[in-house]
């Protein structure tokens, strides 16, 4: 069974500025320190944040299935703000997905210089529906969960300059 799972989320911030985080290493920071209780470390096996990178990306102590994933960065592209990562080894490779590739925008709003559109989509091919479906459930969540933590953090970055 293969699917597609998208979200859209307006944000007061530019895409530009959500770009930095998007499309960085910054990203995998925000998640670290956003959700300690689930994340507990990242390493970067190849690459700056550009496309060909590959990081690892490991689970804290106590959260239920693998330990950690693997995940290359297929695409990263500044102009169209569009990143495509694919999911090499563990983590839902281990729980039933043949196949699970993330993809993350920053769209302009046209006459709203501060405004945007964060887009994610999932992308996947189970060969464990049961197994699979449980965990995408929860997947969907949690990725709607790092694209507001990227939007909040985006967001208290432009305030703080703004305060300084």
């Amino acid at each position: 069974m293969e699917g597609s799972l998208s979200m859209k989320l307006e944000v007061n911030a530019s895409a530009s500025d959500i770009w930095k985080a998007y499309g960085s290493l910054e990203l995998p920071k925000i998640i670290m320190d956003t959700f300690p209780d689930k994340y507990s470390g990242l390493k970067v096996l190849k690459g700056d944040g550009s496309s060909g990178t590959v990081v690892e990306v490991y689970f804290a102590p106590g959260v239920p299935g693998p330990k950690w994933y693997r995940e290359e960065y297929v695409v990263v592209d500044d102009v169209k703000r569009y990143k495509l990562a694919k999911m090499l080894e563990g983590g839902v490779l281990e729980q039933g997905f043949k196949s699970y590739e993330t993809t993350l925008t920053a769209i302009e709003v046209e006459g709203k210089p501060n405004v945007c559109f964060m887009t994610g989509a999932i992308d996947y091919v189970l060969d464990d529906i049961v197994s699979g479906l449980e965990v995408l459930s929860g997947s969907i969540g949690v990725f709607y969960q790092i694209m507001k933590a990227v939007a909040d953090y985006v967001i208290k970055q432009q305030n703080d300059t703004i305060t300084n």
